[in-house]
């Protein structure tokens, strides 16, 4: 991307493994409505509806971010589940990152989470991860998944945009995952 900027995505001295390539002027939407749910970027807000969500899903989330992830843990609190989503709210006000609640249109139902993140693959321009609840029915599940995978595609400035475990099999991906990095070592 010839007229992208490269931000580096090391914290506190870290070396500047991740990067995140967008448009300088490049804003990520603040909110995204589609036809079965919208988008609000994850923050404590949401940590009820967030928590229940995860907590429901919990088998089939481990292993997202990577072979062997074993978030959520069976332990995981809603205090540390809100703890999660004030680093990924902050992640996202600073643009390091952006992870996104997918909400009911009545926002009274997490349906699970969309994820943008650094990679530390040079041939690609970011790391994309998406979930849906299993409390939700299967056709919706994959309507959903299809819909958010297109608004990526067509409203993101990425041409390569990486999905790993989902069009790359993990174990053709030896990069690290950005959050399981971030999340040991805060």
């Amino acid at each position: 991307m010839s007229d992208s900027t490269v931000a580096s995505c090391g914290h506190s001295g870290e070396d500047d493994t991740f990067h995140l390539r967008l448009p300088a002027d490049f804003q990520a939407p603040r909110e995204w409505q589609g036809q079965r749910c919208i988008l609000v970027p994850a923050a404590p807000l949401w940590v009820e509806l967030d928590y229940a969500a995860v907590m429901t899903s919990r088998e089939q989330l481990q292993g997202l971010f990577g072979a062997g992830d074993a978030w959520p843990p069976a332990d995981l609190t809603q205090a540390d589940d809100e703890a999660d989503l004030t680093w990924h709210e902050r992640e996202f006000a600073q643009g390091y990152s952006f992870a996104y609640s997918l909400l009911s249109h009545d926002r009274l139902r997490c349906m699970g989470c969309v994820y943008v993140y650094p990679t530390a693959n040079p041939e690609h321009d970011a790391e994309a991860y998406i979930w849906a609840s299993t409390t939700e029915p299967d056709e919706l599940r994959s309507a959903v998944l299809e819909e958010l995978t297109q608004w990526l595609a067509q409203d993101w400035p990425f041409t390569a945009l990486a999905w790993p475990g989902r069009s790359i099999p993990f174990r053709e991906w030896p990069y690290s995952n950005y959050y399981a990095v971030r999340r040991n070592a805060d």
